[in-house]
């Protein structure tokens, strides 16, 4: 099991974002991993986030076959300048693990909720961008280690025609399903105003992709304005959509960080 360690071990520099960060959210457990720990395991449903300080952990995947060893699908280095998120899905409302990740010698890990991230995005920008970078290259990383299963995460979109006034969603709504315009016309009402967009004023032609990825509530009412062409991709599908659009998911990362 893994112990509590004093924050001093790290000999962080007076005022560093971790520093801060733990300031502000006391509830942030500071974990040590001893070598073979294994901070997620593969099919788990949990919500935890991992940042690991200073280690290294292995992500791994069970063989087809029970009596080989796991596959190792990357091994990862971290230190204080770089470090390392793991659990990342969990932020995008996947609670079911596609991986173990164990650690490799002794680890130093801060344990967070979905909500921490938020605190790290929305205040601590050199962290954001550690784990911005650490999302790509776990993503495509991912991408490439599943291309035998793609048809078990293909995203399964539903084509639709959709004709002037029928409504898409509403501001308040759960964020279910993902919509990207194709053709036509859509308006957006906010509580700041109105506006009728096409799909190239849109990201990728994504119609509020962030409530969608974030798990969160829609921000607008989106009606058709114009006969439109949408693809639609439920929520149930959000690993394979993340897959799909690793470098949305990003730009909206990058986004949220500067909110």
């Amino acid at each position: 099991m893994p112990e509590a360690f004093d924050l001093a071990r790290l000999e962080l520099e007076a005022g560093s974002e971790v520093q801060r960060l733990l300031k502000a959210h006391t509830d942030i457990e500071t974990l040590k991993f001893r070598d073979g720990e294994y901070l997620v395991r593969e099919n788990e449903d949990s919500l935890d986030l991992f940042l690991v300080l200073k280690g290294a952990f292995v992500v791994e995947r069970a063989s087809k076959r029970p009596d080989l060893p796991p596959v190792i699908l990357a091994t990862v280095l971290c230190d204080l300048e770089k470090p390392g998120i793991v659990g990342e899905m969990a932020y995008l409302g996947t609670h079911r693990r596609s991986a173990s990740v164990r650690s490799s010698g002794g680890s130093f890990v801060l344990r967070l909720k979905p909500a921490h991230v938020d605190a790290v995005i929305n205040d601590f920008h050199g962290l954001t961008r550690a784990i911005c970078a650490q999302f790509s290259w776990r993503l495509r990383e991912t991408s490439r280690a599943l291309a035998d299963l793609q048809g078990c995460f293909a995203m399964s979109p539903q084509q639709h025609l959709a004709k002037p006034g029928e409504p898409l969603f509403s501001r308040g709504d759960p964020a279910g399903t993902l919509y990207q315009l194709v053709t036509g016309t859509v308006k957006l009402v906010r509580a700041g105003g109105e506006e009728v967009v096409g799909s190239e004023q849109l990201l990728n032609g994504f119609l509020e992709p962030e409530p969608f990825f974030r798990n969160r509530l829609h921000t607008a009412t989106a009606t058709v304005e114009e006969p439109a062409f949408l693809v639609a991709i439920d929520r149930e599908f959000i690993q394979a959509a993340v897959r799909g659009y690793p470098e949305l998911v990003l730009k909206l990362l990058e986004g949220w960080g500067h909110h």
